[in-house]
């Protein structure tokens, strides 16, 4: 037991975390709001969405090495937004979007 517990620890240091990694699926967003902030490195965020209905999304990634993916089937999205910031180095995102409504927006700053 006390050799079990020592490796933890031992890997623990040898092998350090750094990462938030996020996998996130909404299947309808009707006046969601939703904040995510992450700081550090190797942090990562995958959404996926459906009817995207007035939903305001805001993204912050600070730190080094970090992705954002977006995929937005958004047939029935109206009124909605998704806000990505990204600073530091190695910073990328990706999106696939579908808005078939008059107001639908995505603002990225890198």
């Amino acid at each position: 037991m006390r050799l079990l517990l020592f490796s933890l620890v031992v890997s623990l240091f040898i092998f350090p975390v750094y990462a938030n990694d996020l996998d996130l699926t909404i299947t309808n967003s009707d006046g969601t709001e939703i904040t995510m902030t992450q700081d550090g490195e190797d942090n990562e965020i995958d959404l996926t969405m459906d009817r995207m209905n007035g939903g305001v999304m805001q993204f912050t990634q600070t730190g080094d090495d970090n992705t954002i993916g977006i995929v937005v089937d958004g047939r029935t999205s109206n009124g909605s937004s998704i806000t990505v910031t990204q600073t530091g180095d190695n910073k990328s995102y990706n999106a696939n979007l579908y808005c078939a409504h008059a107001f639908c927006s995505l603002t990225v700053n890198q």
